[in-house]
Formats: C-alpha cells, sequence, structure tokens
C-alpha cells in the first residue's frame, strides 16, 4: 500500500480498505492507522468536512476523488419499493434511509445535496454545482433520467429528484450572485447579463423537461408535496433573476435571448399554473386607443388568459385565507375551505363593496406598483391608476389595520402550499411580458405580450385595493358566501364554520371507568351460600319524556309525498351525496375504538343528511332520524359541530325540503349537546313556518309538506328543551337556554296540534307501533329525540340473559323496542370484543 496514495490525482493510486480486509494483518493496520478509510467512512468524513465549513476544498478533492474510482457503484446495491412518500420525509430520516444498504454515488452526491442546499452561495458553489450536474449527464447518457424518474424504484427516483432540484437552485443563486458584478466598474454588463440569461433558460429548460415529475398537485384537496413546492421556490428564484438580468442591465437585452426568457418561462406558467395551451393563432392586436379608462374590458381575454386570471386571484385569497389552496381549479368559495392540522385560523378577506377584496405583503405590493407605471409608458392614453395612493387610503380603513395585526399574531404560515411564491412567479412573468412588449416594435406581439401582463395585474390589484378595474366576474361577491360569512366569522377573523376534512381528525378519548368487581372467591366467602351466578342486574330505565306524541316516518312520508308540485332535481348531487354515504360508513365499519367511533360516526351523521337534502331521497325523515341517533355517538362539544354549519338560504326561497334539513341539523346539534346553535336553527325555521302558514302572506304557499315542518318544528323545540333540562339535573352542563320567543310558542302548539290530527288518522297503525303514553298537560316540554348517553349505549352480558336483545337473520344485534319519535330504527349497539383474553376495543356489532 502507498500510505501517499490519497494525495495523488492518478485514479489507479488511490486506494482504500474494505469490509473484507484483515485488520489483524500489520499492513492494514498500519495503513489505517495513516488514514486510509473504508470508501463509506471515507465519503462521510468528507460529507462532516462541508457540513462544518472552512473545510470545503479539502472535503471537496476528497469527494471528487472517490467519484473519479470505480469502488463505488452509480446506484445502490438495494432496490428500494415504489413509495408515493419517498423524498419528503425529514433530513434525518432521509440519511438513514441512505446508509441503510450499501452505498452508491447517487446516495452520496444526495448527502452532499441535503447538507448545502440551504446553504448562501459562496467561493465553492460553481465547482459543488459541477459535482452535481456531472452526475446528472453521466447518469443521463448511461440509464436516462426520464426511465429513472418514471421507474419503480422508489429511493432512486427520490435521490435524483433531490440532485436535480439542488443543482437548479444552486445554479440560480450562482447567477444571482453573478448579477452583483453589474455594480462594480470596468464590467462589461452585456456580457454578464447575457451570461447570467443562458444559465437561467438553461435551469428553465431541466425544469420544463421534467415539469410532469415535479409538479403534482393532490387533486383532492389540491394540497402540494414538498418536491412541488421545492419546484414552485426555483421558479421563482429562476424569473426574478431574469427580471433583474434584464431591467438592471443599461443598454437592455438581446431581443432574441429575451424572447426565449418569455417561451420558457410561459411553458412553466401554463403547468404551474393550469392554465392550459396557449391558442395556435395569437389573437387580433389590442387596439390601445379603446383603454382609456377603468373598469377595463375584458372580452380581449382567450381562455388561457382567463386561466392566468383565475389562478391569480385564488392565490391571492389563499395568502389571506388559511383555510384555502390556492391551487383550486374552480374559483373560490367558501364551500372549498379545508381544514388544517395546526393553529393557523385567519380569514382575512372582506365583501364591503361586493368585491373580494384582502392584502398582501409590502414585497408584492411594490412589483405591482412598479409594474403600473410600466403600463402607464406603454399605455400613455389609459387614465392614470395611482396604485401607491390607492392603497395607502386602503391602510387607512379600520378592517384593514385590524386584520394586519390578527396576521401578525398566526403562529404558522397562512399560504400553506407556497400561494405566496406563486403571486412572486405570476409577478415577474408580468414584468417580462411588459419588458418584452417594450422591446417590440410589432403591434401584434406588443399586444399580446400587454394582455399576458394585464390579465395578471388586473385581478391582483383589484383584490388589493379594492377598486374596480375591470369588468371581469372574477373576484366578484357572492351572496351565499357572504352571508355565511357574516355567520361564521368571529370578531378575531377566524372561521368558525364547516370546512372539508382532510385527514382524520383524533380527539381526546374519555378515561373508561375503572370497575373494581370481587372475585369468585371472594363473593363465596362473603356469601357462602351464593354458588350459582347473581341475578344480572336491571336494564336501567331510560328517562320518560313529558307530553311525548310519537309519529311514525311512514305517516310523515306519506303526508310529505302529497305534495305533487314540480321538484328541482340533480342526479349527479344525488350519486355525489350516496357515494360520500357510503365511504362514511366504511370508515365506520373499520373503527376498532372509541376514537375512531366518535369521528366516523359524526362522519355518517353529517353524510345522512347530505342525502336528505337530495330530492331523489325516498324517505328524508328516516335519514334524518338516524342522522341524529349517529351524531349521539360523537363525541360532545369542542369543534364537533362543524359538519353541521351550513350556509341558511333566504325565507323567501327557503322550499320545505331545506326546512327540513335545518331542523335535521338542528338536531343533531342537540344530540352533541350544541343546544344554542340547536336552539336558533329551530327558531329559524319556526320563523319560516309561520309565514307559510299566514293567509296573509300571499308569497309563501302553505301545503303539505310545510305541514309536516310545522310538526318536526314542535317535536324538534321540545327536543331542545328536554335536553336542556336532562343535562342540568345530571349536572353536565351549566348551559341555559334561550327563552322561546312568543311567536315560536304558538307555532309549536299549532304543530302539536297538526301532529295530533296525524296520529289520529292512523291510530291503529299507531297502536301497534307504540304504547299508549301519559302525559301532563302542565308540563314544559313536548318529545324528543334520542337522548342517551354512551353508558345507555353499552350492552353487558346481563342484557343479553334477560332477553333485551335480540339477534336477527344477520347475526347483527339489536333493542327492538327503542325508538325516538320519528321512527322505528334501533340505536346502534356496541360491546367490548374480547379477543384470547385482551381488549381489543369497541367495535361497531349491530345498527
Amino acid at each position: 500500500m502507498n500510505d501517499a496514495s490519497d494525495e495523488s490525482d492518478d485514479d489507479s493510486s488511490i486506494i482504500f480498505l474494505s469490509d473484507d480486509e484483515d485488520l489483524e494483518e500489520p499492513g492494514v493496520l498500519q495503513s489505517l492507522k495513516s488514514g486510509v478509510l473504508p470508501i463509506d467512512i471515507n465519503t462521510m468524513y468528507s460529507v462532516c468536512l462541508l457540513g462544518t465549513g472552512g473545510q470545503d476544498y479539502a472535503a471537496l478533492n476528497n469527494l471528487e476523488n472517490t467519484l473519479q474510482t470505480n469502488h463505488l457503484d452509480m446506484f445502490d446495491g438495494e432496490q428500494s419499493p415504489n413509495e408515493d412518500g419517498i423524498g419528503d420525509e425529514h433530513n434525518w430520516i432521509a440519511f438513514r434511509k441512505q446508509f441503510a444498504s450499501p452505498l452508491g454515488k447517487t446516495s452520496m452526491i444526495t448527502i452532499i445535496a441535503d447538507v448545502v442546499k440551504d446553504r448562501p452561495p459562496g467561493l465553492t458553489s460553481r465547482r459543488i454545482l459541477g459535482i452535481f450536474r456531472s452526475h446528472l449527464k453521466l447518469v443521463d447518457r448511461n440509464d436516462g433520467l426520464d426511465d429513472i424518474l418514471s421507474g419503480s424504484n422508489g429511493l432512486s427516483r427520490a435521490n435524483m429528484l433531490k440532485i436535480l432540484l439542488a443543482a437548479a437552485k444552486l445554479s440560480i443563486r450562482c447567477d444571482a450572485l453573478e448579477m452583483r458584478k453589474l455594480n462594480q466598474p470596468g464590467v462589461d454588463e452585456s456580457e454578464v447579463a447575457k451570461s447570467v440569461v443562458a444559465d437561467v433558460v438553461q435551469t428553465l429548460t431541466t425544469l420544463t423537461r421534467f415539469q410532469h415529475i415535479m409538479w403534482n398537485p393532490n387533486s383532492y384537496d389540491w394540497s402540494l408535496k414538498g418536491v412541488s413546492v421545492e419546484m414552485l421556490s426555483i421558479f421563482c428564484e429562476a424569473l426574478d433573476v431574469l427580471v433583474k438580468a434584464t431591467t438592471l442591465v443599461k443598454h437592455g437585452v438581446h431581443s432574441d435571448t429575451l424572447d426565449v426568457s418569455v417561451i420558457m418561462s410561459r411553458c412553466l406558467v401554463s403547468t404551474i399554473f393550469q392554465a392550459g395551451s396557449l391558442p395556435a393563432k395569437p389573437s387580433a392586436s389590442i387596439e390601445h386607443d379603446t383603454w382609456k379608462t377603468f373598469p377595463l374590458p375584458n372580452e380581449w381575454q382567450t381562455d388561457f388568459e382567463r386561466k392566468l386570471s383565475l389562478k391569480a386571484y385564488n392565490l391571492c385569497v389563499a395568502c389571506c385565507v388559511s383555510a384555502f389552496s390556492g391551487w383550486e381549479t374552480e374559483e373560490f368559495s367558501v364551500d372549498k375551505l379545508r381544514s388544517r392540522e395546526d393553529d393557523t385560523n385567519l380569514f382575512g378577506i372582506t365583501f364591503a363593496n361586493s368585491r373580494v377584496a384582502g392584502f398582501l405583503s409590502d414585497e408584492i405590493t411594490s412589483s405591482i406598483s412598479q409594474q403600473w407605471q410600466r403600463v402607464q409608458t406603454l399605455l400613455p392614453n389609459l387614465e392614470a391608476l395611482d396604485f401607491d395612493t390607492h392603497l395607502d387610503r386602503r391602510k387607512e380603513v379600520e378592517w384593514y389595520q385590524k386584520i394586519i395585526d390578527s396576521a401578525a399574531q398566526q403562529r404558522g404560515k397562512v399560504s400553506t402550499f407556497g400561494e405566496d411564491e406563486g403571486i412572486k412567479s405570476l409577478l415577474s412573468f408580468s414584468m417580462l411580458c411588459l419588458i418584452a412588449a417594450d422591446a417590440k416594435k410589432n403591434q401584434n406581439d406588443q399586444g399580446n405580450f400587454l394582455k399576458l401582463s394585464m390579465s395578471i395585474l388586473l385581478p391582483i390589484t383589484q383584490f388589493i385595493i379594492d377598486k374596480h378595474v375591470w369588468a371581469s366576474n372574477i373576484g366578484v361577491e357572492n351572496k351565499n358566501d357572504r352571508d355565511e360569512v357574516d355567520y361564521y366569522l368571529d370578531e378575531k377573523h377566524r372561521w368558525m364554520g364547516q370546512t372539508k376534512t382532510t385527514k382524520v381528525v383524533r380527539f381526546q378519548s374519555r378515561p373508561k371507568p375503572t370497575v373494581h368487581q370481587p372475585s369468585q372467591q371472594q363473593r363465596q366467602k362473603q356469601n357462602p351460600r351464593s354458588f350459582q351466578s347473581p341475578k344480572p342486574p336491571a336494564a336501567r330505565p331510560r328517562p320518560k319524556i313529558s307530553k311525548l306524541i310519537k309519529v311514525p316516518t311512514s305517516i310523515l312520508l306519506d303526508e310529505w309525498s302529497k305534495d305533487e308540485s314540480p321538484k328541482l332535481t340533480n342526479a349527479g348531487e344525488a350519486e355525489r351525496a350516496m357515494k360520500k354515504m357510503d365511504f362514511a360508513m366504511k370508515n365506520l365499519r373499520k373503527s376498532r375504538t372509541l376514537n375512531a367511533l366518535e369521528q366516523s360516526s359524526l362522519d355518517v351523521s353529517a353524510a345522512l343528511i347530505d342525502v336528505a337534502a337530495t330530492e331523489e331521497c325516498y324517505n328524508p325523515f328516516l335519514c334524518l332520524q338516524q342522522a341524529a341517533m349517529y351524531a349521539e355517538l360523537g363525541s360532545k362539544l369542542g369543534s364537533n359541530d362543524e359538519p353541521f354549519k351550513k350556509c341558511l338560504p333566504s325565507k323567501e326561497r327557503c322550499t320545505a325540503l331545506e326546512a327540513l334539513v335545518i331542523l335535521g341539523r338542528a338536531d343533531c346539534l342537540r344530540a352533541i349537546h350544541f343546544l344554542h346553535e340547536a336552539q336558533y336553527l329551530c327558531s329559524w325555521v319556526i320563523s319560516v313556518c309561520r309565514l307559510h302558514r299566514d293567509r296573509q302572506e300571499a308569497t309563501f304557499l302553505w301545503n303539505d309538506r310545510w305541514r309536516v315542518i310545522g310538526v318536526l318544528c314542535y317535536v324538534t323545540k321540545a327536543t331542545i328543551d328536554q335536553t336542556g333540562e336532562d343535562l342540568r339535573n345530571n349536572k353536565k352542563s351549566a348551559l341555559t337556554l334561550r327563552k322561546w320567543e312568543d311567536g315560536a310558542q304558538e307555532e309549536a302548539n299549532r304543530g302539536k296540534s297538526d301532529a295530533l290530527i296525524l296520529v289520529g288518522t292512523d291510530s291503529g297503525e299507531v297502536g301497534n307501533e307504540f304504547p299508549q303514553i301519559e302525559v301532563d298537560d302542565n308540563a314544559g316540554n313536548d318529545s324528543t329525540m334520542l337522548d342517551a348517553i354512551q353508558d345507555d349505549l353499552m350492552l353487558d352480558a346481563s342484557q343479553h340473559e334477560t332477553g333485551l336483545v335480540s339477534q336477527n337473520a344477520n347475526g347483527l344485534v339489536a333493542e327492538p323496542f327503542d325508538f325516538n319519535q320519528l321512527g322505528e330504527l334501533p340505536v346502534p349497539v356496541i360491546e367490548d370484543v374480547q379477543m384470547g383474553g385482551e381488549y381489543d376495543g369497541i367495535q361497531v356489532v349491530g345498527i
């Protein structure tokens, strides 16, 4: 062995120890003492030198020598399965995976990329970039980057993506460092700018080649994975460098170089911002004289430009609304809000002037101000838009000041998926288009570049300064959204309404009380005569509800079906509701813990309400009845009311079906102890029902369906009162219900009369289904939905012995005599499952 061989540049003289060497041999041990390390340890040593800093020269020399040898394979020796999550894990987890198998050159460079990716560019950055690019070229020539990135080896795919992104990011930052030479005397600005632009275009070409692998938004909730977020960040930095390279140079950039920059940028813009492809033939040029005053027209927009404007608007909203993803393909509305895992909760938009308006960072507003100044030079006949003045006035508004304070108090970032960098990228692309328009002499080319820029500038400007600057419907107020915001927004600009849950929300389970029972020997010692099993305790009687009038679902359905007026059906909506119901039931069947059961039960309850809300539903009363039953199984209070929050329709347009669904939501809210919310919804439906019952209200029709609504108003009101009383008596809540208005009490009494009439018309059937119940006319409550706490829903062995439980043909356990006021289905029964003598969780065994 040659101890001085590591200092030589000759590949053949580089010697490494292997794991197979016998350290007992004197020569091997002496080599180890002299600094000849096994190749894996030698590589890790170089990585450590890079990580500590200050020794980059020695580290890079050692790494380059290692890469030039044939001691390392190109890829790791073990194959990794195709894993979707690979590449997004923490750096330490990725580091551990790299060394779980024999080290290859690709894994080694991946570790280097993880170490240097967040370092500011320095003297050795170009040298590190050269290592990355050389390896990428070698892999592309031998194995093909496209094949590896689309192959089944998840580890190799993730490693190559990391190297690609690290090389692109380092290249852009080296270009930004190169731009500082423009301020030095004696530097040829045009040559520096030309070199920087060429390097950035090369990076954009690489991103374009692999754009469909790097850019993959989740079409379910429009979230972005780490690879896509990093690609967006690199694209944003690249466009920023392009803009600086084309604006800071005194004599400008060559027209051909500028055209290539815009074309490459436009290709990535169409993919990232989901704008589709450009039209084959450019549209006719814009007559600049027609653009004189605001608001500007929007008929000139192509489909590509309209999608660009929509995405710009959505990204603006996402920077102000924490529960919204700016990558949604459809325009923002409150029903697209989704829950987040962290505590960030900000709803920073307003509908004050029939437009959606919000706020953006100072960096973004400064860029917009500069672009409007450039627009003024290109369109001298256009009315001057003093953006800075409008923005200063906007900042003086009380709402704006409060929302800025609320945003500053947020712990997490409002824009979760890089929406702020998306806006910066669009504005940089807009500036490139303005620069290109200024450089063009042809009116058609100049007009097309102006259209692209204005398609981005106009929606963002209108959003920031809340001024009507163009005639597009993008960003115009949605009345339903406004009503829902007024109802669900609190004073700290937090959204308290419903959001779509993208991940399972786990709640703290209540501790199960420990019951200490004496053993059989102890019981025999206490009572020597008792050799038989003790008698099962009597089943705890359920609380009786005073003035209970039960109307079967069959009678309600018959009365409901008498209405033969034309109905507005929607088969697609009904199909989606049923699919949601099917998905919720599948999750419920998978429940094996109390936490999972409680959350799944609430999901099923919300899905049943959605099914009942469609005209295609055969029996909405049965759906709402079961929705309340499942809601009883959910966790009480907390944030569990979100699935049942919806925007209320106007009273003039509220249909009987909508009123029925609102009462169903009120009953579910009551079941999870949100009594004030349930009381509000019930009062609202009662007020609508009074209008329909009033003969002087000619626009409000009274029919069989509204008679059913009146009956259910009476039932729901009485149920809420009874639940509140039960909670107070059991000392489970100190909540006091608000006093019902006189009109509500009067309408409830009329609904009670209608209920007696309906039951009396078919008393024989009712007598067969329900036992006769004595009522107290002086009592203050009438009826109840299910009022069972979870202890009532737990079966023990004693109930099986006393015959309180029956078995049906499917082997499901059910209580046949446990009804609520709307029908005959039993309460879901839950029992503990014992497997092998060990507790295996809660399982639903019958519904």
